[in-house]
């Protein structure tokens, strides 16, 4: 599911977006949610409260009493990898887009053969990264999660507790589910809990030793978990 969002303060210009790109999101047959703000001031308030994820964002640089690029750095401080395309109807601002990696610009008024463009360009990079991050649903907003970050996941009742260096989400999922699309180096140790072996300092008979954390190992899990974390650190 590919999350994105347009932020302008006229109603108009983000009725013409959403429009063009819902009709080439659905051309191309991808999954996607498009979330609208009129303001920066709830876009970085979700951000910082709501967990909310965003892998593409067409970003208004005048936003009334917001500054798009101001926006810009507060999306950076949450995620390097959100893809930023700046919105706007003067040229003088394009040069403002490289202090934040932006990936391209788009004039007002908007030409549609250059949202197509600049939506495929974005898209191709996603699928480049995609293989190194997870997302998941955490209310009605996408999170996605660097694998690399996580530390391990915990099964309790209908929810899933993700760890990562730092910070701990939880969300409705199960561990079987989760297990089909983490890479390889992760691995279930007990009918509860998934690690990754990226993080594992140490493996007992019962344990595995995560950050000073001992996650369980069940008899049945033992000699696979053992195995495996073997390989991995030959091979690392």
């Amino acid at each position: 599911m590919t999350s994105i969002c347009i932020c302008d303060d006229e109603k108009q210009q983000r009725n013409m977006l959403n429009k063009i790109i819902t009709r080439e999101m659905d051309l191309w047959g991808y999954p996607y949610q498009i979330k609208e703000y009129s303001n920066g001031e709830s876009l970085v308030y979700n951000l910082e409260h709501e967990n909310y994820y965003i892998d593409i964002i067409f970003l208004d640089i005048e936003l009334g009493k917001s500054n798009g690029v101001d926006i810009a750095k507060t999306i950076r401080k949450h995620s390097k990898d959100t893809i930023i395309i700046f919105v706007t109807g003067f040229s003088d601002y394009v040069f403002h887009g490289y202090d934040v990696g932006a990936l391209n610009y788009i004039l007002k008024p908007y030409k549609t053969e250059k949202i197509c463009k600049v939506l495929k360009e974005a898209l191709k990079k996603l699928e480049q990264w995609k293989e190194n991050f997870i997302t998941v649903q955490i209310g009605t907003n996408l999170c996605k999660i660097n694998t690399k970050d996580i530390l391990y996941f915990k099964s309790e009742l209908r929810k899933l507790t993700v760890v990562t260096f730092d910070k701990t989400l939880e969300y409705y999922g199960k561990l079987n589910d989760m297990e089909t699309v983490l890479p390889s180096n992760f691995i279930r140790t007990h009918q509860r809990y998934i690690v990754n072996l990226s993080h594992v300092d140490s493996v007992t008979q019962t344990y595995a030793k995560i950050q000073n954390e001992k996650i369980p190992i069940s008899r049945k899990k033992y000699q696979e978990v053992v195995g495996k974390f073997t390989r991995y650190m030959l091979e690392s």
